[in-house]
């Protein structure tokens, strides 16, 4: 039995390793981005901005991974999270575009699980003004199935968004270094969790994902290796 509606501090792959097959209606997360080795790395100069300036700190977690040993990582725990959806379950996974010695590297690993669409999240802003590109001011859902062709639980109508690009500003007052919107999570469990639902957020930071759920009167269970 899973004790719900709190955070488990750890690290989530061996944590999602102890947790039940096929637990979870859904799971809305959005890992590290691994931005501390391609801001360290990258060649800037082009960029008024030093690269200590762009690296966020996540407490224990350093990100500064080498991007195999990252990718590797994160195919890891995208499949502990299909272990834990039941078979109507979706996963909402946020990352982005990752610039890479001035080439932009989309997160292909993704690709290697049933990906059921590709939401675009419109962010309107940003704070990345490198004077050589074109800002960037969207990120990637990927809305990600238990099984290909699976019979996923989906209510389009109890969503705010019913669109695949999500305009959504950031939340620039949470302490977080990259908290979710709040809307965010909210949209995904409107319409991807039924009423008697649980929610798993195993990168949960500061508890974007557990707030909307309880919005929305939803079980939930988070995990990071920083209880903020």
């Amino acid at each position: 039995m899973i004790e719900l509606n709190k955070t488990i501090e750890g690290d989530c792959l061996e944590v999602m390793k102890e947790l039940p097959d096929s637990s979870f209606d859904l799971i809305v997360t959005s890992p590290p981005y691994n931005k501390g080795y391609w801001s360290r790395n990258r060649n800037i100069k082009n960029n008024q901005f030093n690269t200590k300036s762009r690296r966020i700190e996540y407490g224990k977690f350093d990100d500064t991974m080498l991007p195999a040993d990252y990718d590797k990582w994160q195919r890891e725990c995208l499949t502990e999270m299909i272990r834990l959806l039941k078979p109507t379950g979706s996963i909402f996974y946020n990352h982005q575009d990752i610039l890479r010695d001035h080439q932009t590297n989309f997160p292909q690993f993704v690709l290697d699980f049933p990906v059921k669409q590709i939401i675009v999240w419109d962010r309107k802003s940003t704070p990345k003004i490198d004077k050589s590109y074109f800002f960037p001011i969207t990120e990637w859902i990927f809305w990600i199935q238990k099984d290909k062709g699976a019979r996923t639980y989906f209510d389009r109508k109890a969503a705010d968004l019913q669109k695949n690009i999500w305009s959504i500003n950031p939340d620039r007052k949470n302490k977080h270094p990259a908290p979710f919107p709040i809307d965010l999570p909210l949209n995904a469990i409107k319409a991807c969790c039924p009423p008697d639902g649980v929610v798993l957020d195993p990168f949960m930071g500061s508890g974007t994902t557990a707030k909307a759920a309880e919005m929305l009167n939803r079980n939930w269970l988070g995990i990071d290796l920083n209880i903020y």
